[in-house]
């Protein structure tokens, strides 16, 4: 049996006391909040010199992403507070379109249709929703560029792509924990599976609300 590793221990601790001092219509989403903030506070003091990721390189925006169900809402969130309603409309309509069309491919075949994800601005080629982008996107990073070109021109998903295993490995975690996390709020002892970013983010759409969510889910468990 595989020992179980305190620091997700610790991290899975320390969002359910945050949690306490929330309240519970929007668990869901400061709980991916807090995540994202541990998630840079924690990486801000490695290393950064040997990075490859700069800002205007979208290069990895055409991979599958898997978002936390909590993540989905706290970009929901943010979209909702930052744009008008039109604007919030038509873009939830071009999630929605994408969604359809690379949301169940796996991550090979995602990786060859080379469709870049929603929030890529294709002018600057920077992330439109930064402050909220995924765990998945924040660690997922690159020390080589040329191998990220070679990845793209050739459309191979398995080209080695050497990264930062410590920033992947915190992410993970992170991951992990938030996944627990919204498992108890669910009323369940295991993980929730995540979604592909897009299908996530019309799946909490549909929902209405974070606790009308986390309601049918525990409805579906009964």
């Amino acid at each position: 049996m595989t020992e179980r590793d305190p620091a997700l221990d610790w991290l899975v601790r320390d969002l359910r006391s945050h949690l306490r001092k929330k309240p519970k219509r929007l668990q869901l989403s400061d709980a991916a909040r807090y995540a994202f903030n541990l998630y840079e506070t924690n990486t801000a003091p490695l290393p950064s010199a040997d990075m490859a990721c700069k800002a205007g390189c979208g290069s990895c925006c055409c991979s599958q992403v898997g978002a936390e169900m909590a993540e989905a809402f706290a970009i929901l969130r943010h979209l909702q507070d930052t744009l008008s309603v039109e604007d919030f409309e038509a873009l939830m309509g071009r999630v929605a379109a994408l969604a359809r069309e690379v949301g169940t491919l796996d991550p090979g075949a995602r990786w060859e249709l080379q469709k870049p994800c929603v929030f890529l601005d294709p002018q600057s080629q920077s992330c439109t929703i930064y402050a909220v982008r995924p765990i998945a996107c924040r660690g997922y990073n690159s020390l080589d560029l040329n191998a990220c070109n070679l990845s793209t021109q050739n459309l191979d998903h398995n080209q080695p792509i050497p990264a930062d295993g410590e920033r992947m490995v915190r992410a993970h975690q992170l991951r992990q924990a938030l996944a627990e996390v919204t498992g108890k709020l669910m009323g369940r002892d295991q993980t929730v599976e995540h979604l592909e970013l897009h299908l996530a983010l019309v799946s909490a759409e549909q929902a209405g609300t974070e606790l009308a969510w986390l309601t049918a889910c525990k409805r579906r468990k009964t």
